[in-house]
């Protein structure tokens, strides 16, 4: 069954989570941790698959997004001294929530995108029996700091102020090599996906504010430090998918340098896959029924290997 519930994050923010719960013997439950500009009842086809296979499912809508928004003109907004880690401890919130109400199931983390950003750092702290990073990627050092120099001087003026020029630059060229002549075709091959997000008022519509890029650029920033990739589980089973025209990850070229990053750290249990021709979101593409099946075969494996079925 699929409801929504409200759920108080610390500082007593309305959380809105999607759960989709109609699993007769459930095996393990999965947080699934959306990307920006998006929300959790996007990811209702993919839940439903993994209700299929016995697991569980919780997205919440993150603080600034979707249903979590406390109203149109905070919709692409964080505050802009405490949002990152206000993210953060809102997905410890769910967690939470997940180990009191499902407390003898495996737990799963699927992140996406900018949810992959926020979950690099959020493992480094918080146990799981699995993590699936999807989306995810690098950026060069010398980006994220204009991106902060300019967003830090911005938000002293207006943190609530769109921002079409730090959106630019968050997406520089992302479309660039696409064909369909279609601003979010990046996003899938799908066109009847990339056309619907492109019409929801919780997704293509949406502009980050200054406040929103400051934390955007934090996160990524955080994410990929070494002291974050040295302070991850060693033995926390980690999975990295991605497209190889995602141009998040730059055409496939960053998840491998990221399972390496995590390998070097010593995590000893880090598999990545490369779907071929296909772009940014894996659970919306042509190949969704292969990505997952991939993600439920490697859950299935992860519950075998730890002894919880």
């Amino acid at each position: 069954m699929y409801k929504e519930i409200k759920l108080k994050a610390v500082d007593g923010l309305d959380l809105h989570l999607h759960i989709w719960d109609e699993v007769e013997n459930p095996v393990g439950v999965v947080q699934i941790v959306h990307g920006m500009a998006e929300h959790g009842a996007r990811y209702s086809q993919f839940a439903e698959r993994l209700n299929e296979a016995g697991f569980i499912v919780v997205a919440d809508d993150h603080r600034g997004f979707g249903k979590s928004a406390i109203d149109k003109n905070y919709l692409g907004h964080l505050d802009e001294n405490t949002g990152f880690e206000d993210m953060l401890q809102d997905e410890v919130t769910v967690k939470e929530y997940l180990m009191k109400t499902y407390p003898k199931l495996a737990y799963f983390i699927f992140a996406h995108s900018m949810g992959s950003f926020i979950m690099r750092t959020f493992i480094t702290k918080h146990e799981a029996d699995g993590v699936v990073f999807s989306g995810s990627g690098l950026q060069p050092n010398p980006l994220l700091k204009m991106g902060q120099f300019v967003t830090t001087q911005r938000v002293k003026k207006d943190a609530m102020k769109r921002s079409g020029f730090l959106n630019k630059l968050a997406f520089w060229g992302y479309n660039k090599p696409f064909n369909e002549n279609h601003r979010f075709s990046w996003l899938t091959r799908d066109a009847s996906i990339y056309k619907a997000y492109e019409e929801d008022p919780f997704c293509g519509p949406v502009v980050g504010t200054t406040g929103f890029f400051h934390n955007l650029f934090e996160a990524v920033k955080v994410s990929q430090q070494s002291e974050t990739y040295q302070s991850v589980p060693k033995s926390l089973p980690i999975l990295l998918l991605s497209g190889s025209d995602d141009p998040v990850g730059h055409f496939g070229k960053d998840t491998p340098k990221i399972a390496l990053a995590l390998e070097k750290a010593g995590v000893e249990d880090v598999t990545y896959k490369i779907y071929e021709n296909a772009r940014h979101e894996l659970v919306n593409e042509l190949c969704k029924e292969t990505v997952f099946q991939d993600v439920i075969n490697w859950m299935n494996a992860k519950i075998k290997r730890f002894g919880h079925n």
